[in-house]
């Protein structure tokens, strides 16, 4: 048998027939249905009024028989399509390959003319297996025929298939003006039709592979066209849609914008709008579908995702919005009824009105303002609006018939309205978070029109928290009457920061208050270890003020990846932040907290250096030093030619500062009290081979820890005065040849200084000899009277264990009572055990039995 089925043999066959034969077979023709060789079927619906029914494998419910190759036919009407569904089906093998039994089908014959062979059609499948979830849902045939081509072999047989099947009227897919032969496209204009819907060639069947179908919408000058979704299920092989989509263009042919290019489920139902009288939509689908992730099947269609193609209704009005009130400097954002995008061109500014402006606006719209600031690696902007002429049927704050308001998400199209605005009042000032500022014109459900202008202006954005002084600048202050505590960063934060930028941070607390700030990140461009290579490229400053009022004097400068130490001041401080034209980095985060000195728990010390020296901890030590804490120390020496020596005896404090710097907690020295620089600043853990030295009489210590520290060991620092003269009345240090006082000789602590220990050493053997000897005698009489312990202990057991009774005795009492006549003693250790009771004296005395 030929693997094909024509018409034009199943008539001859008929001319074969008895006259009464044909009889049957007409009457066979017109119930639908005919089987040629017992196995080969043609529904038909030309003869018939019956426009459905069911169809099944041979034997259906029994299995199906082995060998046999069966053609199921179904034939519409000339405007007709047919569509089958399966609802059982169950064959041997495994698809795709289907090396055994399968079931072929074909929904795209171009045409029923006798001669078209099955080989020569487009297949729309193959299928095989019992997983009825991998067959199409519904399949329609693209003209008016189906064919379905059922092949067994002789190895095994299952259940087989059945299913329904039904002719439907096909000006459904009559769309328009159609395109020539052999081609699927249509050309609808609004002088024919004014609305109307379009459909996917097999809607809402399955959509064969390998489409290219066109829809080109053409309305009168001065029209627009409206588009809604109202289903849309297209394969969706990802983000970009590669394999089969709708692309719909804003004008008549495909060079010109696009509007958007869709695939996947739309079931939000989106509405799309024309900026003219045209639009061209282009529907394509692929072969061979893959799903990421997964290996490719070569020319193998995915029939498991749902594809039922789309149905879309149009509309061609003069009614919609004209765009016309859209300035010059704005643009439509193609696909939206009046939505405008306002583009910054560095700190621009303009106007937007409402539609039709200063006339009513229309009724039922809504219009969206999207104000986009500069945002790139060197800008950063925000938008403001002010308005100037508002007038909104309605009434604050619920706006039930009209509004104007800040959208929360500024996505296109997306998000809430979180302020509204109506009335006749002029709304406040509106600024946007960020770059972009979404403003919503909603008129649904409005009785009457309104109206309103605005100004808008871009501004610098620094995405800076703080009180902004000066419009457009980077200065910013905080205040302790208008907040206790928060953050600070450089421009754009956790991004790079722009080149060539200066910003200012002006830190003012209140009388008895102290401002703390402390880096929590720190990454600027690094050209040389101290502060001249600092000046040379980006960079932190710290600046306390002075006397005058504004006269700030520098204090700490930094820059590269080491992380400043947390800073205190009673003063006003300004910190600066600097960048320079070469590379842009992370920049800074840092906190600031205004506190009251009573809450910074260490305070101030004055001490008197009395000619000697002592010993300087940090809070708790050796326990850990607790989160912001402020301590200071001065220490002023006794005579004015004196000076204050530091040495380290102990240091260990978070951070490192050869790596990464001080950010928890620091300690500063400063070699005169009115020093405003740190002469050293120190953190982690510092070896103890260092000393420091006052330029006068006087040294200031101070220690600080961040409110995210986590505490450490802390700090011994041991203080000196010395006198460097001639004349020395106390102690004279060896090699630095410092005067001290005798008292600091051999205190175990430093006091000569850096690499000079003879305060320790050269004056201290005699002293510690003694101590020797001392210990040596102490440990000797100790071990002495230890030895004579255990003797009498070990003589005393051995006695007592020589009198003790015989076991049988088991009770015992012991009691001292007077010592008989002829006795030393005056005391006799009596001894009962029930029987008989034994004295002795511990010289004189004899045993004796009682009763």
């Amino acid at each position: 048998m030929e693997d094909s089925f024509t018409v034009q043999k199943m008539y001859k066959r008929e001319k074969r027939l008895p006259v009464w034969s044909c009889v049957i077979l007409a009457v066979c023709l017109s119930l639908g249905f005919i089987s040629a060789q017992n196995c080969d079927v043609i529904i038909s619906s030309l003869h018939s009024s019956v426009k459905n029914g069911t169809f099944h494998s041979p034997n259906w419910p029994s299995k199906y028989p082995d060998n046999v190759h069966c053609i199921y036919k179904f034939i519409g009407g000339r405007n007709e399509r047919v569509q089958i569904r399966f609802n059982k089906f169950d064959l041997q093998g495994r698809a795709p390959s289907c090396e055994h039994d399968y079931l072929d089908v074909y929904a795209q014959i171009k045409s029923d003319r006798e001669m078209e062979k099955l080989l020569d059609a487009q297949m729309t499948g193959r299928f095989c297996g019992d997983i009825l979830g991998k067959l199409p849902n519904l399949i329609v045939s693209t003209n008016n025929v189906i064919i379905l081509s059922f092949y067994t072999d002789a190895s095994k047989s299952n259940k087989g298939f059945s299913g329904f099947y039904q002719f439907i009227d096909a000006s459904i897919y009559n769309i328009g003006t159609e395109a020539p032969p052999r081609m699927c496209g249509y050309t609808v204009r609004s002088e024919n039709k004014m609305s109307g819907y379009i459909v996917s060639p097999t809607f809402p069947g399955m959509y064969p592979d390998n489409l290219f179908c066109y829809y080109k919408l053409q309305g009168k000058p001065g029209q627009r066209i409206r588009l809604k979704f109202h289903e849309f299920l297209l394969y969706h092989g990802g983000d970009y849609c590669p394999f089969d989509y709708l692309k719909i263009y804003d004008g008549y042919t495909s060079d010109r914008p696009v509007i958007g290019t869709f695939c996947g489920n739309y079931s939000n139902k989106p509405v799309l709008y024309s900026s003219t009288e045209a639009l061209h939509l282009e529907f394509v689908t692929s072969q061979g579908r893959v799903i990421f992730g997964k290996t490719a099947l070569e020319n193998q269609a995915d029939f498991i995702s749902e594809r039922k193609g789309f149905n879309i209704t149009y509309e061609f009005s003069d009614y919609f919005v004209n765009l016309d009130f859209i300035q010059p400097d704005s643009e439509h954002v193609i696909g939206t009824e009046c939505d405008q995008r306002i583009m910054s061109k560095k700190e621009t500014n303009g106007t937007i009105t409402s539609p039709s402006y200063p006339n009513s606006f229309p009724q039922n719209v809504t219009c969206r303002y999207y104000l986009d600031g500069l945002m790139d690696r060197q800008n950063l902007e925000k938008a403001r609006i002010t308005f100037f002429d508002f007038n909104i049927p309605g009434n604050m704050p619920y706006c039930m018939i009209g509004y104007v308001g800040l959208n929360e998400d500024s996505r296109l199209g997306k998000g809430a309205v979180k302020e509204k605005f109506c009335g006749t009042l002029r709304p406040p000032s509106l600024s946007s978070e960020g770059p972009r500022l979404v403003l919503t014109l909603d008129t649904n459900g409005a009785v009457r029109g309104g109206r309103f202008m605005a100004k808008y202006k871009f501004l610098t954005d620094f995405a800076i928290a703080g009180i902004p002084i000066g419009e457009g600048l980077c200065k910013f202050l905080y205040d302790s009457t208008k907040v206790k505590a928060g953050y600070f960063n450089s421009p754009r934060h956790p991004g790079n920061y722009p080149v060539d930028q200066d910003c200012e941070y002006i830190f003012r607390p209140s009388i008895g208050e102290f401002v703390l700030l402390a880096f929590e990140s720190f990454l600027l461009e690094e050209r040389g270890p101290n502060e001249a290579g600092c000046l040379q490229t980006d960079y932190v400053a710290i600046y306390e003020e002075g006397q005058p009022r504004n006269n700030f004097t520098l204090v700490e400068m930094h820059c590269g990846t080491l992380s400043p130490g947390p800073f205190v001041s009673t003063r006003v401080v300004k910190v600066v932040f600097h960048s320079d034209e070469e590379e842009s980095l992370m920049g800074f985060k840092a906190s600031y907290q205004f506190l009251a000195q009573r809450d910074m728990d260490c305070g101030y010390h004055s001490v008197h250096g009395g000619g000697i020296g002592g010993v300087i901890k940090s809070p708790d030590y050796p326990r850990k030093y607790n989160p912001s804490v402020f301590c200071q120390w001065v220490i002023k020496a006794s005579k004015d030619l004196n000076r204050i020596m530091l040495e380290l005896s102990h240091f260990q404090l978070e951070g490192k500062i050869e790596t990464m710097g001080c950010a928890s907690a620091v300690v500063r020295l400063y070699t005169d009290e009115r020093d405003i620089r740190p002469h050293q600043i120190l953190c982690g853990k510092v070896g103890l081979d260092k000393s420091y030295i006052s330029v006068g009489t006087t040294f200031k210590i101070t220690f600080v820890s961040a409110p995210t520290s986590l505490g450490a060991k802390g700090f011994q620092i041991s203080w000196t005065e010395v006198n460097e003269g001639a004349s020395c009345y106390g102690f004279k240090c060896a090699k630095n040849n410092y005067c001290i006082s005798s008292e600091l000789k051999c205190n175990k602590l430093p006091n000569c200084g850096m690499g000079d220990d003879s305060d320790e050493t050269s004056e201290c053997p005699t002293t510690a000899g003694i101590q020797i000897l001392h210990i040596a005698i102490g440990t000797s009489i100790s071990s002495f009277f230890c030895i004579i312990l255990l003797i009498c202990g070990f003589y005393h057991r051995r006695k007592f264990r020589s009198e003790r009774t015989t076991q049988d005795h088991d009770h015992v009492e012991v009691r001292y009572v007077s010592a008989p006549t002829g006795c030393n003693t005056t005391d006799r250790l009596l001894m009962e055990d029930g029987h008989n009771a034994v004295t002795e004296s511990p010289r004189t005395c004899q045993k004796v039995s009682m009763v």
